[in-house]
């Protein structure tokens, strides 16, 4: 071996200087630092006290969490080490209080939280106190409120005046959401803190901090005489115009779908969910079949006393099918999607786009449509027609308004009638009087 290898063979052998050094290398020694200044084990070691220069005389208390895997710290805001045990003690026993009833030590993420209370409202609607289809639309609200917290916050970490910035974030991604809808959502974040709360996840300060937001109504759009027929006209004609197996049966299922919105005031929800058995034929006073169409109270948007029921003829089937079922999955009410995009087209190819400028007509102007011809045209009352759309009366007056008062007065002194005005306009174009087609 060269002398120029074995002066590298000696210089990279860690046995060759003492403690490992190179020959010339200077041994570094480590600075060790003692956070604690003083410490104190109790509880057989679970809690540990102890003071640091920050904290002066002041005692703290540390207690590993194992389940979360992190350490409960606290301060005893003592200075006597006495006291200071007797207070660690105190917190240590509440916080195994509540890890044996399942909660959370630390701050939850705003998606632990919503899960939670989603599991709560799940357990009023098994317990009949809200219905399933209020629960759909709480769970819709929680993904606003998660898409603005974000799902991975703590709670603890949003602060109370966050929430003045819901309004704006919510018309910025939707400029056309009511103010309606905002407050709703704003109840529904309300009662997921209130839950919070209560549960001892989320402390009293924390509750949101709001902008004031005027609650306003808006009459509805409905459907005049005249756009009424020219929608009847379109749909009567609109499956003849494709061949097509599927193409068929769609369009013939979405126009019957139409035709029960209109006649029976039901929301559109509550129209998929229609299964056979909860229709049956009534014979009625005039020349045409009535059926009458329960709505049980799971498949409705709100909770009320029993079932309620509407009025329209239709065909027998199955008791437990769909009556609109979906064509690639007859097990299954027809897809939101295709109502939508079928829709849109109709109202674009019948020539009844709008009602106001901007505002296109949609499904729930034929719920609107009912109701106000109801109240106009009809011989119904404001209480039994918030009996048959499951609403009260006050909302009745607030969307609709009032009938005239000379058509009140002529209902009061009405002997005798020879036809329902509405059921008439809803049967086709050459039963419609005239009298009544020229009323808008």
């Amino acid at each position: 071996m060269s002398p120029k290898n074995r002066e590298l063979l000696h210089q990279n052998d860690p046995l060759s200087t003492p403690s490992g050094l190179r020959k010339g290398q200077r041994k570094v020694k480590k600075k060790i630092v003692k956070f604690h200044t003083d410490e104190e084990d109790i509880l057989e070691g679970d809690v540990k006290l102890f003071r640091t220069k920050a904290s002066g005389d002041v005692w703290q208390m540390r207690y590993l969490v194992r389940k979360e895997g992190k350490y409960y710290r606290k301060s005893t805001k003592q200075r006597d080490l006495y006291k200071a045990k007797e207070v660690a003690k105190k917190n240590y026993y509440s916080i195994m209080g509540l890890m044996t009833t399942g909660r959370k030590i630390f701050s939850l993420t705003t998606s632990e939280l919503v899960e939670l209370y989603l599991q709560h409202q799940q357990r009023r609607v098994d317990d009949g106190h809200i219905t399933q289809g209020r629960f759909g639309t709480i769970k819709t609200q929680t993904k606003q409120f998660l898409s603005f917290v974000g799902e991975n916050t703590s709670i603890a970490g949003i602060e109370d005046k966050k929430y003045r910035q819901y309004y704006r974030f919510r018309k910025d991604h939707s400029p056309s959401v009511q103010n309606v809808t905002l407050i709703n959502e704003r109840a529904t974040i309300g009662s997921i803190y209130k839950f919070g709360i209560e549960e001892g996840y989320v402390a009293g300060n924390q509750v949101p901090r709001w902008e004031e937001m005027a609650k306003t109504t808006r009459k509805r759009g409905h459907l005049p005489v005249s756009a009424y027929r020219c929608l009847y006209k379109y749909l009567n004609k609109w499956n003849k115009s494709v061949k097509d197996e599927k193409d068929i049966y769609e369009r013939k299922l979405v126009r019957d779908f139409i035709y029960i919105l209109a006649n029976t005031g039901l929301r559109l929800g509550e129209a998929r969910q229609l299964k056979w058995n909860m229709v049956s034929v009534v014979k009625g006073k005039n020349k045409y079949p009535n059926v009458k169409i329960i709505v049980p109270a799971e498949i409705s948007k709100v909770k009320h006393k029993g079932d309620r029921t509407a009025i329209k003829y239709s065909p027998s089937k199955k008791a437990r099918d769909f009556v609109f079922p979906d064509y690639n999955k007859p097990k299954e009410p027809i897809n939101r999607d295709i109502l939508y995009k079928m829709w849109k087209e109709i109202r674009e190819d019948s020539g009844i786009k709008e009602y106001e400028v901007g505002l296109p007509y949609t499904y729930y102007c034929l719920r609107h449509t009912f109701a106000t011809y109801r109240l106009n045209f009809g011989n119904v009352d404001v209480f039994t027609l918030s009996s048959i759309m499951g609403c009260s009366v006050k909302y009745i007056e607030d969307h609709y308004g009032h009938p005239d008062v000379e058509k009140r007065m002529d209902y009061i002194t009405r002997k005798s009638t020879t036809y329902d005005d509405v059921d008439t306009l809803f049967i086709g174009d050459d039963e419609i009087p005239r009298n009544l087609m020229a009323k808008e």
